[in-house]
């Protein structure tokens, strides 16, 4: 009999302990693969939405924990624009507004001359008119969840505006969002002469040295931080504290999960290779739940009208492979042990 055929008899010798451990390893494979990947799928949406927009580098208060909280005074506009290697600027007053039954929806107020209304993907309607206030453009996924279609009102914080365009984007958050007139939202919102951030269109945005030498222009100005789009939100406290509870979440879910379950008298060949069965079983069924659990979590409202959990192919192989080779690290020591009895003892037991 050789390991493989031995490791076999073995799991079908022990079926409860056999499934039990498959979904132990299950479990923690799934788990890793939800939370790690609710984690990079906050970075990766916002990320999304501001290059969708066109947005090179993003001006916000310094020192705000908040991601989305903090003014920028809308008179420091002029002074960005007239910086060599700036082909646009434009303000942007963002709040989490609530609308028509109680839904809470991002609502995004643009400035009529704002570079962001050249590249607004329209599935129905049009752009406003110059001058045009009260109106509101709503992403694809909002019209259809509550309802709405061209020319009807929204409400957004106990104001009426009315709907003029249903936006197609691509990203799940600008998807969601509600698209209104900056002094309307200001006035909304209590906010005259301020907005959420300053969004910086470079005329060589693949210059590193020129976009380097503008950010420090503009923090220079004043208390402000300037990052590239593609890094947001990396050193964001808030969301620093979300990657290290659901990274630490996982990964403690992870090696809880894949060493237990194995006997203590196999021998040494047939323990890792029984490891290497019981993890690549769990780690497959695990795939399918995290990917299974990053579904449901989209699927709630609360999360997927602002984030779309995507595990990414990476990091779904990444998992598997992490649990399968902790999986036969595991049976390292119980097959040390198995070792020690004689051979006669060690098979007999096994």
């Amino acid at each position: 009999m050789n390991h493989l055929q031995l490791a076999f008899r073995n799991l079908r010798r022990r079926p409860t302990r056999s499934i039990l451990t498959v979904l132990g390893v299950a479990i923690a494979v799934g788990s890793f693969i939800t939370l790690y990947g609710l984690s990079r799928s906050v970075n990766e949406n916002v990320q999304q939405a501001f290059e969708e927009r066109g947005t090179d580098l993003t001006v916000r208060r310094r020192g705000i924990a908040e991601p989305f909280g903090g003014t920028v005074p809308e008179s420091i506009i002029p002074a960005i624009a007239q910086i060599p290697g700036v082909a646009a600027v434009s303000g942007q007053l963002l709040t989490f507004a609530a609308t028509d039954n109680d839904d809470h929806v991002i609502a995004f107020g643009w400035p009529e001359d704002s570079f962001f209304w050249s590249s607004v993907p329209l599935a129905d309607g049009r752009l406003p008119n110059p001058g045009e206030r009260k109106f509101a453009l709503v992403g694809k996924d909002i019209a259809n969840t509550l309802g709405k279609h061209i020319g009807d009102d929204i409400t957004l914080l106990g104001d009426k505006f009315h709907l003029i365009g249903i936006t197609n984007y691509s990203s799940v958050i600008n998807r969601n969002a509600v698209i209104a007139s900056l002094p309307d939202l200001q006035q909304t919102t209590f906010r005259s002469g301020s907005v959420t951030f300053i969004a910086v269109r470079l005329a060589k945005p693949t210059d590193q040295a020129a976009s380097d030498r503008i950010a420090k222009t503009i923090e220079g100005l004043g208390q402000f931080s300037v990052t590239r789009s593609e890094s947001m939100l990396k050193n964001d406290s808030l969301v620093g504290l979300l990657d290290a509870v659901s990274s630490s979440m996982a990964w403690v879910a992870l090696l809880m999960g894949v060493p237990i379950g194995w006997s203590k008298e196999r021998i040494m060949g047939a323990l890792v290779i029984e490891g290497f069965l019981l993890s690549a079983l769990g780690s497959t069924l695990g795939i399918m739940l995290g990917i299974g659990g990053s579904r449901l979590l989209s699927a709630i409202p609360a999360i997927g009208h602002y984030i779309a959990v995507r595990p990414t192919p990476g990091l779904i192989v990444t998992t598997a492979i992490a649990a399968i080779v902790l999986g036969i690290l595991g049976s390292f020591y119980p097959a040390f042990v198995a070792t020690r009895a004689s051979p006669a003892e060690a098979l007999e037991r096994a």
